[in-house]
């Protein structure tokens, strides 16, 4: 039987994030929802009031503290 792939993009609302694209890129930020089509991710930089629509893994990805208790991520 093939394994399962997760769904790793179940809701990333709250997550801390990294930005990889655009006049943004290399801050950090947390992501607050689901845009409203769906297909993107509501993202507000540290800082800012501003509200980017960017898609996980390409735009996007998670920040991970390694420092930290492992569970905790």
């Amino acid at each position: 039987m093939a394994a399962r792939k997760p769904n790793r993009q179940s809701d990333l609302s709250g997550s801390r994030v990294l930005i990889l694209t655009g006049k943004r890129a290399g801050q950090e930020g947390v992501c607050v929802g689901k845009s409203a089509e769906g297909k993107k991710w509501a993202i507000s930089p540290d800082g800012t009031d501003e509200i980017l629509q960017l898609e996980f893994e390409k735009e996007f990805g998670l920040r991970v503290d390694c420092s930290g208790e492992p569970g905790r991520n």
